[in-house]
């Protein structure tokens, strides 16, 4: 039984060391629905989606997915294909070529186009072709040389067509034939230089062709074949000549050869034609068709689309991709007491829900499943005690969830003073809540219609309901948070419908201010227009704006202590999330700001250059405190990383050390984690002959590192050592232990 018990205490000690040994870690998560390009390999499919890129297995129906935190440095993937080495080519809409090795998992980078003065660089499509790799761009056609991947020529005097335009794909035949926005350009047989414009032919409108835009070529049956946005078109005699049928003026989008057949999608429709036959195979879409592959032997083929990749068998149809959130908008995040992560899609109508990250990965919430969100546009999330999660809707009320199954919406139906914009009352639009010290739940009402902005459902669920008591015209409100004294804090929105008086306002009913409602503008001290408010763990009241941050210093003396965040100065500030040790995770639009407790001393930046963050529009932040996980939402998607911002004990009850034992190897980086720290404490690591060894402060939460080494920064020698770990005021003491092997 003793032995079970030391197993089973070595697998907590695991469990609780496995988020600390990832500390900088990063992770990205993204939808991979939105389809733009595929390429097939005998072992499965490899997909450019608008959130990275991912491959499906034929085999074992398994993905691999691929974002910033994988090696790509992009994560709009426009363009892929596969050259004669197996090696995986990815084109981004700025100009990037990453190229995966699937064997030796290496990347490459090719960023002479992202480099580029061009205006647009955006890769459109990739062609392989032997030992060439043709990339099509936003201003010709460049060729690259996959054995060295060196640049040779590129295209983009195409003939009469002007310089520098938008090539679709391209066709190699004993001559090369470029598909473009103005038509297509081909090479002049038997020349050396294709630089100059006398060196293509062209075809339009006046050559045959229903018009300009061409976006694929194909040779089925001795005929060439160009798809365009207008139908069909066969070349033959010199000219092009529209193709009658069911696509005569469709829009389309690719080509390929399946058998015997030839298989054409529009962007809503896949038909196979045959002995002058067409064949519907798919229909009604819910969304668009965006390419379409065949399989090497040419047995199969796989329609790519915004919603996956349509695999049929037999009559079943299904769509590939992988799991993720429904959509790459991350506008509000929140983590629950169990740590899972909480998201909304948006305001708009064509939003997608909200979701929810857990240990089991990602569930989906959508209107057509879960009836009683009445809408799929929700825009912010919150997270109140007894793990009640809040979705806040637009335009359809605010939705409550208990256990992650009693869903409740109130709105006009089932609270009587609860009315939607003024010319709407029933389009009600939630745009905060927050939690008071006796549980009861403040709701705020934006723009509402009665003017009653203000909602609080106690705890015995009985509704009350309040007027801004400064001007209670002044409805525009967009956030609320409350201190430790029960106060509101609520900034005004900004809107350009209607001129509004920015700023902060407060409200206290129980008499604790001088008075009820008061109001803060630039004239007391903003700097700036509010985006954003939360309060610290010192009952600090941060508020960004859109020239940066201020600190209301004293809650009960608001209209007289407010100073500025000089570091943030003229930053747009989207959010500011507080973490464990008090530190300030503010998002701009120029990616992350760590600041120190009081905001005078700059942490830690991250942008998408020291990075893998998705965008440097940051548009919500929310933290795990127990495990110091870092949530951050953009419009591309949400990154995470590990951090040490884990809140600290509020007493000593023993240390948790490891790896125990800690071993000392020539180049690899030594770090013994110490878990279970109070608020800034001290440590020391003492010799067996009661030498001390090393000490020193530690970042102040719960979680500190010792990376081995002496106070002469030496590596110490193997041997036991006493981690001493006390309070600042020396009266609070813990001791653990530590193998070390130096070897």
């Amino acid at each position: 039984m003793k032995t079970i018990k030391s197993y089973f205490v070595v697998f907590i000690l695991m469990l609780v060391g496995s988020a600390f040994a990832q500390v900088g870690k990063w992770q990205n998560y993204t939808t991979m629905k939105s389809v733009n390009k595929i390429a097939i390999t005998n072992d499965g499919i490899w997909a450019a989606t608008n959130g990275g890129a991912f491959f499906y297995s034929f085999k074992d129906k398994s993905y691999l997915q691929f974002t910033t935190t994988e090696g790509l440095k992009s994560i709009n993937v426009t363009a892929i294909a596969v050259d004669h080495k197996g090696r995986v080519w990815f084109g981004s809409s700025n100009g990037n070529i990453d190229v995966y090795d699937p064997i030796s998992k290496k990347w490459e980078y090719i960023v002479a186009i992202a480099n580029s003065e061009k205006t647009k660089k955006r890769i459109n499509g990739l062609v392989s072709s032997d030992t060439l790799i043709y990339a099509c761009t936003d201003f010709g056609v460049s060729i690259i040389y996959s054995t060295n991947m060196i640049f040779g020529d590129t295209y983009n005097k195409l003939g009469s067509f002007g310089t520098d335009l938008k090539v679709n794909t391209v066709y190699e035949e004993d001559t090369l034939w470029v598909a473009s926005e103005k038509g297509i350009a081909v090479q002049k047989s038997g020349l050396i230089n294709y630089l100059t414009p006398e060196s293509w032919w062209n075809f339009s409108t006046s050559q045959g062709l229903p018009t300009q835009n061409v976006s694929s070529l194909i040779r089925y049956k001795d005929t060439l074949y160009a798809g365009t946005s207008a139908g069909l078109a066969i070349f033959s005699n010199g000219i092009f000549s529209r193709k009658t049928g069911p696509l005569l003026t469709a829009n389309i989008i690719d080509m390929v050869q399946k058998g015997d057949s030839l298989i054409i999608t529009s962007q809503n429709e896949v038909y196979s034609y045959y002995q002058g036959k067409y064949e519907i195979l798919f229909s009604t879409f819910s969304e668009q068709v965006t390419d379409l592959s065949t399989t090497n032997d040419k047995n199969e083929f796989y329609p790519a689309s915004t919603v996956g990749i349509l695999e049929r068998n037999g009559t079943d149809l299904k769509f590939i991709f992988p799991s993720g959130p429904n959509s790459n908008l991350f506008p509000s995040i929140a983590v629950d007491e169990n740590g899972n992560l909480w998201a909304t899609s948006g305001k708009d109508i064509v939003s997608k829900g909200f979701y929810r990250l857990s240990e089991s990965g990602w569930k989906n919430y959508l209107a057509n499943e879960y009836p009683q969100m009445g809408s799929n546009a929700y825009h912010k999330t919150k997270v109140t005690s007894n793990n009640t999660i809040w979705m806040l809707g637009w335009g359809y009320g605010v939705l409550r969830i208990k256990n992650d199954s009693s869903f409740v919406r109130f709105y006009d139906k089932n609270v009587d003073s609860l009315v939607g914009i003024a010319g709407a009352k029933e389009f009600i639009v939630i745009s905060g809540v927050a939690e008071d010290s006796k549980n009861n739940i403040w709701i705020l009402n934006r723009d509402a219609g009665n003017q009653k902005i203000l909602a609080v459902l106690s705890s015995d669920s009985s509704w009350k309901f309040y007027q801004n008591g400064v001007s209670a015209g002044a409805t525009l409100l967009d956030d609320i948070v409350i201190d430790k004294y029960d106060t509101k804090w609520m900034i005004t929105a900004t809107s350009t419908q209607s001129p509004i008086n920015q700023g902060v306002y407060y409200f206290n009913e129980n008499g604790t201010l001088s008075k009820t409602w008061g109001f803060i503008s630039t004239s007391n001290g903003l700097n700036g227009a509010p985006t954003s408010i939360a309060v610290d763990l010192r009952d600090e009241i941060w508020v960004g704006t859109n020239l940066g941050a201020n600190i209301i210093l004293d809650p009960t003396r608001p209209e007289q202590k407010i100073s500025s965040v000089y570091t943030l100065r003229q930053q747009y500030i989207n959010c500011v999330t507080v973490d464990g040790l008090n530190n300030k995770w503010v998002g701009t639009r120029t990616g992350v700001w760590v600041l120190s407790p009081d905001g005078t001393s700059l942490i830690a930046q991250y942008n998408t250059k020291n990075s893998p963050l998705l965008s440097d529009d940051i548009k919500s932040i929310a933290i795990n405190n127990k495990n110091g996980l870092v949530y951050i939402g953009t419009d591309n998607g949400l990154s995470s990383l590990y951090t040490m911002s884990v809140k600290p004990s509020d007493s000593f009850d023993k240390l948790l050390l490891y790896p125990n034992p800690l071993i000392i190897e020539d180049s690899k980086t030594v770090k013994l984690t110490i878990d279970g720290l109070i608020k800034n404490s001290y440590i020391k690591v003492v010799s067996v002959d009661g030498n001390v060894i090393n000490e020193f402060s530690t970042p102040g939460g719960r979680v500190a590192f010792w990376d081995g080494k002496d106070n002469q920064a030496k590596y110490v020698s193997s041997g036991v050592y006493f981690i001493i770990a006390h309070s600042e005021d020396g009266e609070q003491v813990v001791t653990g232990k530590v193998a070390v092997i130096n070897r």
